[in-house]
């Protein structure tokens, strides 16, 4: 049998052992360790007397022949018989204590680790809960208006809110986007009543010619295939396109490639736009994308492989259904299924875009109503928005204040959303077109109201319209292609060559190409056939 001393770990030369904890100790070092501390168990820190103490009878095996600590110990005790003895004992009591804390300050290094575990948790969480608190408020300042502000209280700090009155008074653009709103008005609507088809425009007579002259099949992905989105940028060389595979993709006609692939929504995107002006490299200044996964990104050039990376992730907090650029350049608006729409700054003085005016429908509107289509007239001074009870109203840019209210599509109990808006060049028309609707229906600003119907055909459907830049003809899209020249509504050409529902279109800047896209994954081109 081997036995060691609890307290020195050396074998004990008069071995005891506790009835009550089973522990073994040498008997002069326990007996001076109760004596020291009131009688308690050096190990386990309960009462014990003396008389708890019971010794132990070793064979011969305990006392080997081997020199132990024990040995040497009680070799030094018969030249010192008390020196050395105290000394040793209180070395051993010495080693005890510090074992002692050692086992306490591990203990303490575990739940200070853990604290500091639970700690970066709450910290965590309040961070995530900041984070939410502060989209929350830019969101109500968005609606608001950027004029809305809290004041700190002199004495208090406490922030406190402007009268409800006040701050609808204040609602409208900050002064920068508003100042570039009015210089863009004044520019254009000088120019707007004597504003003529250019020289080089193609005129209706070239339009009846048009044919698929071009195709760029397979855009995007095929989980789920499908083109949802398209606008022009460069001169119409350089395709925009969104797709049901939540990527944004830019293709270049002059080389037959895809500039790059935008990836980073999580769901379909819904309507791309992008900008007019170019770098030093021929790419658009940024591309602005819109997602059922109810954000807005907008991409500009980062000089790497990807060609494009995101600059802002603005999240609306509702799905968005389509985007319409301002005249100006600078300033896109969006519409949300939540019945909002929102303007956002792609060049604020701040330097990253931010949404700065965001709208609700008049309290006329059905409960739950969301908006479905977004356009600007071309002077930029006002915008139509589309819903989903089939009505259109059209609001101030500069105060986000309805102005009218169009029927829309509502006498048409078939009809439903308003899918697509679009103002004639001149800025006296607007054209409109929703889902389950028979007919394109035009609208006359000067009036305020519906001045033609176009008739469509049993179970066609239209997706998307857009008059071109000479303001001669209006293309509609859907189950097939359709061009109508405006004023008298002749069709013109019709193209019905795509394999599944077009659901973009586009003019290029002299009308001499329409541009339409959908489903099949095919992006179309049609113009009038070349001369052999």
């Amino acid at each position: 049998m081997s036995l060691f001393c609890s307290i020195s770990g050396q074998q004990p030369l008069h071995p005891v052992i506790s009835n009550k904890s089973g522990h073994v100790y040498e008997k002069d070092l326990v007996l001076k360790y109760l004596r020291d501390n009131d009688g308690k168990d050096p190990i386990t820190g309960e009462q014990l007397a003396e008389d708890d103490l019971i010794p132990l009878k070793t064979g011969q095996s305990f006392s080997s022949s081997a020199v132990t600590p024990g040995a040497r110990h009680a070799a030094r005790a018969e030249l010192h018989p008390v020196v050395n003895s105290q000394e040793w004992d209180a070395t051993m009591l010495e080693c005890l204590e510090l074992r002692r804390q050692g086992a306490e300050l591990r203990q303490e290094l575990s739940h200070a680790l853990y604290k500091e575990d639970a700690a970066m948790r709450v910290l965590a969480r309040v961070t995530r809960e900041r984070d939410e608190a502060r989209e929350a408020l830019a969101s109500v300042k968005a609606t608001l208006g950027p004029a809305f502000s809290t004041a700190a209280s002199t004495e208090g700090g406490e922030a406190q809110m402007e009268g409800v009155e006040q701050a609808q008074e204040e609602v409208g653009l900050p002064t920068d986007a508003r100042q570039r709103v009015e210089e863009t008005n004044a520019a254009l609507s000088a120019t707007r009543k004597k504003r003529k088809p250019a020289p080089d425009a193609a005129t209706p007579a070239e339009i009846k010619t048009y044919t698929q002259t071009t195709t760029v099949p397979s855009m995007h992905g095929t989980k789920p295939p499908g083109v949802s989105a398209l606008t022009l940028a460069k001169d119409s060389t350089i395709i925009v396109t969104g797709g049901l595979d939540k990527n944004v993709q830019l293709y270049d006609r002059a080389t037959s490639k895809i500039l790059a692939t935008l990836k980073g929504h999580t769901k379909k995107v819904t309507s791309v736009v992008a900008s007019p002006s170019l770098t030093e490299e021929g790419l658009p200044s940024f591309v602005v994308s819109s997602s059922l996964d109810k954000s807005v990104r907008v991409w500009t050039p980062n000089g790497n492989k990807t060609v494009y990376g995101t600059s802002a992730n603005l999240s609306l907090g509702s799905e968005v259904h389509q985007l319409s650029l301002h005249p100006s350049g600078s300033l896109v608006a969006s519409a949300q299924a939540d019945g909002t729409w929102s303007i956002h700054d792609l060049t604020p003085a701040s330097g990253k875009p931010s949404t700065i005016l965001t709208g609700t429908l008049p309290e006329d509107a059905p409960a739950g109503t969301s908006n479905t289509a977004i356009a600007f007239h071309p002077d930029g001074v006002i915008f139509g928005v589309g819903s989903s009870d089939s009505k259109i109203r059209v609001f101030e840019t500069l105060t986000g204040k309805c102005v009218a209210t169009f029927e829309g599509h509502s006498s048409e109990p078939s009809a439903s959303a308003v899918l697509s808006l679009a103002f004639s060049e001149n800025g006296y028309t607007l054209a409109s077109v929703a889902k389950g609707s028979q007919q394109v229906k035009i609208w006359d600003l000067r009036k305020l109201s519906n001045s033609a119907n176009i008739a469509l055909d049993a179970d066609a459907a239209a997706n998307a319209l857009r008059f071109d830049y000479s303001a001669q003809a209006l293309a509609v899209v859907g189950t097939d292609a359709r061009v109508y020249q405006n004023k008298t509504w002749e069709l013109l050409v019709t193209s019905d060559e795509n394999g599944a529902e077009l659901t973009g279109v586009e003019w290029s800047k002299d009308s001499k190409e329409l541009v339409v896209a959908g489903i099949d994954r095919t992006v179309r081109v049609l113009s009038a056939p070349q001369a052999e």
